[in-house]
């Protein structure tokens, strides 16, 4: 009896690693080769998230290039302002000179999520493009589904173009990640 209760444990903790392994390695592929979709598509906003390499950069070029009329950068340091940021513009067209709204008051995604719900529904907007990096993009829909479950949002990944698949940084950043995606969709699945 006890023999059979070890095997069965065994079994159990074997399967469970397995999917964790498994689960964990298409979330990097994912994470390393998604790529934006509807990239010509306009939407009424943009919604960039803080916190990743070229995520604000990609935000100011899809506003310049008239994607959108208005973008939020959510999750900026109280003392950062529009110029500040502008400031660092790179790109071939000139810089968007207006409609860029910084949001204050976000610290994780989840206040992401709420402080994009309330700018957008400030402005009535019915659509946006959220841009973030692809390995953070799994969480941020799951986050802004939660919040807004009837804008139309469109995902702009933002390539790691600073990390690849033999770089330290790219596996913590997907480790780290993976993980808080399984614990937001554990803790949701309970609420």
């Amino acid at each position: 009896m006890k023999t059979l209760l070890v095997k069965a444990m065994v079994g159990l903790i074997a399967t469970l690693l397995s999917l964790w392994l498994g689960g964990f390695i298409i979330f990097s592929v994912y994470a390393l080769t998604v790529s934006p979709s509807n990239t010509d598509e306009k939407t009424e906003a943009i919604v960039v998230l803080t916190g990743g390499n070229h995520r604000i950069q990609t935000g100011l070029d899809l506003l310049a290039q008239g994607l959108a009329p208005s973008m939020l950068i959510s999750g900026v340091h109280e003392k950062v302002t529009v110029d500040d940021i502008l400031k660092n513009w790179k790109g071939p067209l000139p810089p968007p000179t207006c409609c860029v709204t910084l949001g204050h008051k976000a610290l994780t995604t989840y206040d992401n999520a709420d402080e994009a719900k309330e700018w957008i529904e400030s402005n009535g907007f019915k659509s946006i493009r959220l841009v973030t990096s692809g390995y953070h993009m799994g969480r941020a829909l799951l986050e802004f589904k939660r919040s807004m479950p009837h804008i139309k949002t469109i995902p702009h990944p933002v390539a790691e173009r600073d990390y690849g698949l033999l770089e330290w940084r790219f596996w913590e950043l997907a480790f780290t990640e993976y993980h808080k995606i399984i614990f937001r969709l554990l803790r949701m699945s309970l609420d």
